[in-house]
């Protein structure tokens, strides 16, 4: 009888083991208010339990907060790209995380894809470009870099621009060494 119980133990042991690792993570949303708040608070408790934190951690240490701050910016991307607001925040930490990795091509590569995929979030194509073309800039790319000034100063640089807007059209224009004004 034990042996038959054993036997049985192991059985439903297994049973438990495969449907425990055949579950699915929970569904998403469907409903755009719910997938808007789910895909915010991913977006910030990467941002305040990994991307942040990563300012002040070293090594390994560091290396294992960027690894988690990126997997959860690359969830948001994937599982909410309806969501643009979060989806391009995402994105462009994500391109951010890679540059800190030291990734850079990659990083260049999502800054360029925040206007592709969401061209209305403008601050954040705004962004993605400065960013793109400083740190290009800063890695002795000119060249590369000048192309993402240009469209800096093509598309935001006009008299309804807010302000702040204005101030880094000019640090573009500055880089393609245009008269300030």
């Amino acid at each position: 009888m034990s042996r038959l119980r054993a036997i049985c133990s192991v059985f439903l042991a297994a049973g438990l083991l495969f449907t425990a690792c055949g579950k699915k993570s929970p569904p998403v949303a469907s409903d755009p208010l719910t997938r808007g708040r789910e895909a915010r608070t991913l977006f910030e408790n990467a941002e305040k339990q990994y991307h942040l934190t990563s300012a002040e951690a070293h090594g390994a240490e560091k290396q294992k907060l960027l690894a988690q701050a990126a997997t959860d910016y690359d969830e948001v991307v994937r599982k909410y790209p309806d969501q643009n607001v979060w989806a391009a925040q995402a994105m462009r930490s994500l391109a951010n995380v890679r540059i800190e990795q030291g990734r850079v091509d990659e990083g260049i590569k999502l800054f360029a894809l925040v206007a592709q995929k969401y061209p209305d979030q403008s601050w954040e194509v705004l962004q993605a470009w400065k960013t793109a073309g400083d740190v290009l800039w800063d890695a002795n790319r000119q060249d590369e870099a000048r192309g993402f000034y240009k469209k800096i100063v093509g598309r935001f640089d006009n008299d309804s621009s807010p302000a702040i807007y204005k101030t880094v059209v000019r640090g573009a224009g500055r880089r393609l060494g245009a008269p300030s004004k």
